[in-house]
């Protein structure tokens, strides 16, 4: 509950900042920011033409279009690596640096790029050094502002991972999905230790839900403290009915994690297939538009995985929810389609009410 806490700190606190000078960081690198802002899909409606592969080619050598953008920090060391025991790079909304994560870079650094943060947001950060004689020098402070609206999450050894927070409702109020409650990505197995560290202790990061047959895991690589649930299920259209007692089930498991306060992950190998249909129900059940539903279905796209709107799938997997459960709105549909699925309603309205945000 510690870190449910102070996850909640952090999203009551996110949406005010002072609105002085303040460098401004955009979490959303360039491309994925220009795909946003592309109308095409509100017109287009040709599941043929896609407009992603215009932003995946915009990376610069080596640059990796699935991480976030991030803050760089520099200092200066006062003193021989040989004499560090640590540095240490923290990271609050807080001036007092209550309810703060913190980052580890190697001692003989001179700089580091934190990442993950939420958008809309007021960070303090510092940067420490402290020595093997147990003193502590402070070799640089600031703080900065955030915006953006797609959460890409950095996790070294793991691939294609995104916050699912930031997409607009179409339940009434145009609530927004909150972030930091609920994560897709591709599989874990190859998580480093500075990985395990953002992503458990910085993420919060409680329950892993893997839907691969494949898997031969028995608990989470993130640890023994992470709930592990091996949910193996298949991916859009064909599996919409086939598998939609599986689907009913990873849900509910998804759904009774949050009721525990725990941050969730879910994840197939790449995180595109599976994990997208996974994605697609949630997101559909909690209002996200079918524009939204397709540009967040094309995200992987940014990490070369080449899922495209047209894909054979995914481009039938909304005709026929809309067709097999036809309502004035899509939320609708996708309502009727999880209760057919086998879904109650109490799980339903749960997830709404604890994944929407009104007023923003």
């Amino acid at each position: 509950m510690k870190k449910l806490t102070l996850l909640l700190t952090l999203m009551l606190t996110c949406h005010v900042w002072a609105q002085d000078d303040i460098e401004v960081v955009n979490i959303e690198k360039p491309a994925v920011a220009a795909y946003m802002a592309d109308t095409t899909y509100y017109h287009n409606t040709n599941v043929k033409y896609t407009v992603v592969t215009k932003y995946t080619t915009m990376k610069a050598q080596g640059e990796r279009l699935d991480h976030p953008n991030g803050k760089k920090v520099v200092w200066t060391p006062t003193t021989t690596p040989d004499a560090i025991a640590e540095i240490r790079v923290t990271l609050s909304q807080n001036a007092d640096y209550s309810d703060s994560v913190t980052y580890h870079p190697a001692v003989k650094s001179k700089d580091y790029i934190i990442r993950n943060m939420l958008p809309q947001c007021t960070y303090y950060y510092k940067v420490e050094e402290i020595r093997k004689d147990n003193t502590v020098t402070v070799m640089a402070d600031g703080r900065f502002r955030t915006v953006g609206q797609v959460r890409m999450i950095y996790v070294p050894g793991v691939s294609n991972m995104r916050d699912i927070g930031g997409w607009r409702s179409e339940l009434p109020g145009n609530p927004r999905i909150k972030y930091g409650r609920m994560y897709r990505s591709g599989h874990l197995e190859r998580v480093t230790q500075e990985g395990k560290h953002l992503m458990a202790t910085n993420l919060g990061v409680g329950a892993e839900l893997d839907l691969r047959a494949e898997s031969t895991l028995k608990e989470s690589p993130l640890g023994p403290g992470v709930d592990y649930f091996n949910g193996v299920a298949d991916s859009y259209a064909g599996s919409m009915n086939s598998e939609r007692a599986k689907h009913a089930r990873n849900f509910k498991w998804l759904v009774d994690r949050l009721r525990e306060g725990k941050v969730v992950n879910w994840h197939c190998a790449v995180g595109c297939d599976r994990c997208g249909t996974l994605s697609l129900i949630i997101e559909g059940v909690l209002g996200v538009s079918e524009v939204d539903l397709t540009r967040d279905y094309e995200m992987s796209s940014f990490r070369g995985h080449k899922r495209y709107r047209g894909h054979v799938g995914f481009h039938k997997v909304l005709p026929w929810i809309k067709k097999t459960f036809p309502a004035d709105t899509l939320h609708e549909s996708f309502y009727k389609y999880c209760i057919w699925a086998g879904i109650s309603d109490e799980d339903i309205q749960y997830l709404r009410s604890e994944m929407l945000e009104y007023g923003l």
